[in-house]
């Protein structure tokens, strides 16, 4: 299975690089990738609304929205991911799953599964500026990062991310990193419509000279960020409003 879709689900996202003696707690992300049967689509997203419902009725905390690609070559996956939580909160939560919505997602989704992927993405909440975004697409990039060079990039992406919050980046962002063991960095950008997407007039290494007020500064930004990475793929994904589990406060403003 390609090793982006572990992403996402993506939504997105970096431990704290927390310099304060006190780390604030890691938030993150919960994700599963699957793949239905061949000629089972439809069954599948069937039962998965039906699950969705289900986990609705029996009072579940957490809002886990289904997203599905579209660019690249897996487009098969349907990635269902819930955002945010502390690990601490995990424990309680698989208890409480297990116990009262096990047995429903076995008997009713999984008929129609052919492959599952796990993971758990640490959302850097000090580096992003996610806002209040809603989106119903999200652009994700994947960049690689070598092996034991990663300490220049790391260093660039925060003091970037401070230069777009202090001088107002017009887009909202989220960093992010997987923890299935992969050195990679996501960032993800959220977008309501496809018109969002275009190029805005000013690229953001414009953006970071005006603010630095040095081209000879901003090359060296850039040079630093760009100096761990081996490479980088981009998807976009569209979110399932219909295969989401809506809490019902949310549906009273529909």
């Amino acid at each position: 299975m390609n090793k982006l879709y572990s992403i996402l689900l993506l939504f997105l996202m970096i431990p704290a690089l927390c310099v304060a003696e006190e780390k604030a707690p890691q938030i993150i992300a919960d994700s599963w990738t699957m793949v239905p049967k061949s000629g089972q689509e439809a069954e599948f997203e069937k039962a998965v609304k039906e699950h969705m419902a289900y986990r609705m009725e029996k009072g579940d905390t957490r809002h886990w929205d289904t997203w599905v690609p579209v660019t690249g070559k897996y487009l098969n996956r349907y990635i269902v991911r819930s955002c945010c939580a502390e690990w601490a909160e995990q424990d309680s939560y698989r208890a409480w799953s297990k116990e009262h919505i096990g047995n429903h997602f076995n008997e009713t989704v999984h008929p129609y599964v052919e492959k599952y992927k796990h993971n758990y993405t640490v959302i850097d909440t000090e580096n992003s500026n996610w806002g209040d975004s809603d989106p119903k697409y999200v652009g994700v990039t994947v960049f690689d990062i070598k092996t034991g060079k990663g300490k220049k990039t790391y260093k660039a992406l925060k003091e970037m991310s401070a230069l777009a919050k202090d001088n107002d980046w017009p887009r909202n962002w989220s960093w992010s990193y997987s923890v299935n063991g992969s050195e990679q960095v996501a960032l993800v950008t959220p977008y309501n419509n496809f018109a969002e997407m275009a190029p805005i007039e000013e690229s953001f290494y414009a953006f970071t000279k005006k603010h630095l007020k040095s081209e000879k500064k901003t090359d060296k930004l850039f040079e630093n960020f760009n100096s761990g990475i081996s490479g980088t793929d981009y998807q976009i994904y569209r979110k399932r409003d219909d295969l989401s589990h809506q809490h019902k406060e949310d549906m009273k403003d529909e």
